[in-house]
């Protein structure tokens, strides 16, 4: 309960960077957060970093190189970091940062990605609208996909930053059946756009259906929805912590659109359905230290394991649940390849280095590979 709490109050120190290691043992930078020390120096998705200060990140451990880098709080480090060929130094401040919003332009558009909404979530977002402005863009694509909600004041904010004043975000109805209108807040301004492509998948939920609701009725036309249907949470809930650390949550409301819809247990169909590649959208166990996935043999994560496999270029003979002969001789090979007994069997190590290798591929790949969002870029006019 406490380090969900931490989360949403946005308390991390850093540089407010999303990483992998990569083969070299370099900082792969996977996403970069708003309003960051890394955002303010210049630091960008795909970017590699190779040294801070004086430490060399192929020869250190990554969680002493976080330390250090949280121990420098307000203090400049000196970077180095590769984009493309090219190698370049800048110099970046570690600070308080919340990891809810991410921005990215685009020579046509800008892309949004809110993860969750925290207490900082609004304000991150109006600063990446306005950056949006200033660059003249008029299309954004808003990545609300694996977004569970948050706080539903924090939705009221993101939907003054691209609705009209005063305009209706959601109503609350409570145990009573008393209904309140809850409406933008007078703290953000709308920036005006001619396009908002929302991507959202089946763990898009609570506070992220409250603002697609929004703003699929004020926006209407200038809204699309690409990707799969929605959770369907439209419940408020509020948490009553204990002194322990644990906490309870309970059902206060439930809250509807604008146009007084509930959507609970139903959730918003897209308008253009999309389907994620498999190895996106393969869910999987946490493994114990002893656990090991043998050949021939069936698995919860046999399926994980196989689909995989397949998305690093080995090739498997089934993904389901049966971890099967053929697709436990292409785990040797991989085992081999990444010095690992080549036992064919999927023990805790193999399966991080498996694991640690799907990230950094699909770090690698990028947006441009993302099929729900090459469908989202095609939306826009």
């Amino acid at each position: 309960a406490q380090d969900f709490a931490s989360d949403l109050e946005g308390s991390n120190v850093g540089l407010g960077f999303l990483y992998t290691k990569d083969h070299d043992g370099h900082f792969f930078i996977r996403e970069v957060y708003m309003n960051s020390g890394a955002y303010q120096a210049g630091l960008e998705a795909g970017d590699i970093i190779t040294k801070i200060d004086e430490k060399t990140c192929s020869e250190t451990d990554a969680k002493d190189i976080v330390s250090y880098i949280q121990s420098k709080e307000g203090k400049q480090l000196d970077i180095v970091y590769k984009r493309g060929e090219k190698e370049y130094t800048t110099h970046a401040m570690p600070s308080v940062y919340d990891t809810s919003v991410s921005l990215r332009l685009f020579k046509d558009y800008a892309y949004i990605s809110v993860n969750s909404f925290s207490e900082q979530t609004g304000t991150e977002f109006a600063d990446a609208m306005q950056e949006v402005k200033e660059q003249g863009l008029k299309s954004i694509i808003l990545d609300l996909r694996g977004n569970a909600g948050g706080y539903l004041y924090s939705t009221l904010e993101v939907a003054s930053s691209l609705s009209p004043k005063d305009s209706v975000v959601f109503i609350e109805k409570n145990k009573e059946g008393k209904e309140i209108e809850k409406k933008t807040v007078s703290d953000f301004d709308q920036v005006k756009l001619d396009q908002i492509v929302i991507l959202q998948n089946g763990n898009t939920a609570s506070a992220s259906e409250a603002l697609i609701g929004a703003l699929r009725t004020h926006l209407k036309s200038k809204v699309t929805t690409v990707g799969t249907t929605t959770y369907g949470k439209g419940t408020e809930q509020t948490q009553m912590p204990f002194k322990d650390g644990t906490s309870l949550k309970y059902t206060v409301a439930q809250w509807l659109t604008p146009d007084k819809k509930s959507i609970n247990e139903k959730g918003f169909k897209p308008d253009v359905k999309v389907k994620p590649e498999t190895f996106r959208s393969t869910s999987y166990q946490e493994m114990d230290k002893d656990e090991v996935i043998k050949k021939d043999s069936v698995h919860e994560n046999a399926k994980a394991l196989q689909v995989y496999l397949d998305y690093l270029g080995y090739p498997v003979s089934r993904q389901d649940e049966y971890f099967s002969i053929e697709s436990s001789q292409s785990l040797a090979k991989f085992q081999k390849s990444h010095d690992l007994a080549a036992s064919g069997d999927c023990d805790m190590k193999t399966w991080q280095a498996l694991s640690e290798e799907v990230v950094l591929k699909m770090s690698k790949d990028g947006l441009e590979k993302d099929k729900q969002m090459k469908k989202a870029v095609e939306q826009i006019k």
